[in-house]
């Protein structure tokens, strides 16, 4: 069963936010299968991403490791098999049987049939909603010791809006434009649209099932609050970060066209 957090505190508020990739835990059943250090699985997962969507009041917090369910992917790529499924990595000591695989697809469905529940559940209260799909990204690839990515294709956030349609495309260059330049422990935050990760999976099924009803954006952090090899967290730029971002969420939203349409 994937654990999430599910916590809603505000009925009038037509935002939810998302974060499926935070978690680090693997159910017991998988730990005999599994192939990765833990520091290795932590490096690939988004820590910390709960802590951005605890800034809203109404969020699902995800707790158990993509390496166990990876539910930004589609149901025949969301389980971790081989090492061209995740990056190269050897995810699995010997491969998983068939009655973990049947068991891994349930909970797959079953999530989804959670997080369509509350969404219809939001949309009896409101017609239309804004989901934040809340995730990381490594910059440090070469090594611990390596110079960072080049900024010019490693923004700091990332707005993918490539998975929703293209009328809702302004009012996401609207929140860029609110967001970037903002302060970050005393530099301009680098924010730009679909630079590597435009969305996936789960905004798509989103747009698809709840058409005319939502916005879902896509955001990527550059995991510049933390130290991507150690997983050592950095707490002033976490809340420098936080405080921005929230900031700038809430100049956005309170103006948003297609909010005050509805």
């Amino acid at each position: 069963m994937i654990q999430s957090v599910v916590q809603f505190y505000d009925t009038l508020n037509p935002l939810l936010a998302l974060a499926i990739h935070n978690g680090h835990a693997l159910p017991e059943h998988l730990l005999p299968f599994n192939g990765l250090p833990d520091e290795t699985r932590f490096r690939e997962e988004d820590p910390h991403t709960g802590t951005f969507a605890r800034l809203f009041p109404n969020r699902i917090v995800v707790e158990t490791s993509r390496f166990a369910l990876d539910l930004n992917r589609s149901p025949e790529r969301a389980i971790y098999q081989n090492p061209e499924d995740a990056w190269g990595l050897n995810v699995r000591s010997h491969p998983l049987t068939d009655d973990i695989l049947q068991g891994l697809q349930q909970d797959y469905s079953e999530w989804y049939a959670v997080l369509k529940y509350e969404i219809e559940r939001m949309l009896s209260f409101h017609p239309f909603l804004v989901v934040l799909d809340l995730h990381s990204y490594n910059h440090l690839r070469g090594g611990p010791d390596a110079e960072p990515d080049p900024q010019e294709d490693n923004p700091d956030i990332i707005l993918g809006r490539n998975n929703m349609p293209q009328e809702y495309y302004p009012h996401i260059d609207a929140l860029r434009a609110l967001l970037d330049g903002k302060d970050f422990c005393g530099k301009k935050l680098d924010v730009r649209c679909d630079v590597k990760f435009p969305g996936g999976y789960l905004s798509r099924w989103l747009h698809n099932t709840f058409p005319g009803q939502l916005l879902c954006l896509s955001v990527e952090f550059k995991k510049i609050f933390m130290d991507e090899w150690s997983g050592k967290l950095n707490p002033v730029s976490i809340q420098s970060l936080r405080f921005s971002f929230r900031s700038a969420i809430d100049s956005w939203f309170k103006d948003l066209p297609v909010i005050q349409r509805h």
